[in-house]
């Protein structure tokens, strides 16, 4: 029953995660100089809390359905990929943080295609 309930919000947040993606990349090129106070700080935060969210009950769900033992994909590709898009995103969150919300651009196209890329889109 468990495992039902965090495979549904697993996809609930795959789109969340999506939107959110589209919203840092809209505030990061968008928001100019303007310091993390204005929405596209709060859009790369946003968007990294949500991935956040999302690798830990996908990371959940691997370990409860014994993930090592599925087909490739799920068992290596897709958790690596997310994984890795989660630290590009958080690199982007550290360059917003640093500098200011524009520079995290290109680091969250990267974490985006990362995600669309790990998406199993036909599951």
């Amino acid at each position: 029953m468990l495992l039902f309930f965090l495979i549904a919000a697993h996809g609930l947040m795959r789109w969340i995660v999506l939107i959110g993606a589209v919203a840092a990349l809209a505030g990061a090129r968008l928001a100019g100089d303007r310091g993390l106070d204005g929405w596209g700080g709060r859009a790369g935060l946003f968007y990294t809390v949500a991935l956040d969210v999302q690798v830990l009950i996908g990371l959940l769900i691997w370990v409860l359905e014994t993930g090592w033992r599925l087909n490739a994909f799920f068992a290596y590709v897709h958790p690596a990929t997310m994984v890795l898009a989660l630290l590009v995103a958080h690199f982007g969150r550290a360059r917003q943080k640093r500098a200011v919300p524009a520079s995290g651009f290109w680091a969250f196209a990267a974490s985006l295609a990362l995600v669309v890329a790990g998406i199993p889109w036909k599951a």
